[in-house]
């Protein structure tokens, strides 16, 4: 998801009149339950064929999935967020909501930092294992997994001078659209 919502602000920051104007209103919500609709299936590939003891193809589904994440999806992700943050520091445009991109980039900053670990990892562990390692790959991705409200909170309540009003509130001044 954070992948297609990078792609999605790349092309919208490259092509504005293009995504007011002929971009499909139903596009972002297909693409969304394709995209949980494919982590599910993957997850369940992953529980019938590594937990119920098919453990030859075990390697071959983790692997998979570790190419996926780690050499097709990051790095569209990375490359989408380099393109946004290039043409919005060179744009005059002056009403790109600026919370919101700086919570897309705190968020993939943080996916980099804490969730990419353990694809490596899991990528290494086809060559050598090691449980000390492991574990700490997995406590970053449980951090990359709870970062992600705090980000929106304090993004959302950046400039104020104290951190008055509800998370709802923060939460709609990261969202919304000038």
């Amino acid at each position: 998801l954070l992948t297609a919502i990078s792609v999605e602000r790349c092309v919208g920051v490259l092509w504005p009149f293009w995504c007011r104007c002929h971009r499909p209103r139903l596009l972002s919500p297909v693409v969304c339950s394709l995209l949980w609709a494919l982590a599910c299936v993957l997850a369940g590939l992953v529980y019938f064929v590594c937990d119920l003891g098919h453990s030859e193809h075990c390697w071959v589904v983790l692997g998979t999935l570790c190419f996926l994440s780690f050499c097709v999806l990051t790095p569209l992700m990375v490359v989408s967020n380099v393109i946004v943050f290039i043409k919005l520091r060179r744009s005059s445009w002056q009403h790109h909501s600026l919370r919101l991109y700086v919570a897309i980039f705190l968020t993939v900053f943080s996916f980099l930092l804490f969730g990419v670990p353990l694809s490596i990892q899991i990528f290494l562990n086809f060559f050598v294992y090691t449980n000390l390692v492991f574990e700490i790959c997995l406590l970053l991705a449980s951090v990359n997994s709870g970062i992600n409200p705090i980000i929106y909170v304090l993004v959302g309540s950046y400039g104020k001078p104290r951190l008055r009003g509800s998370v709802k509130v923060a939460l709609q001044r990261v969202f919304e659209d000038r």
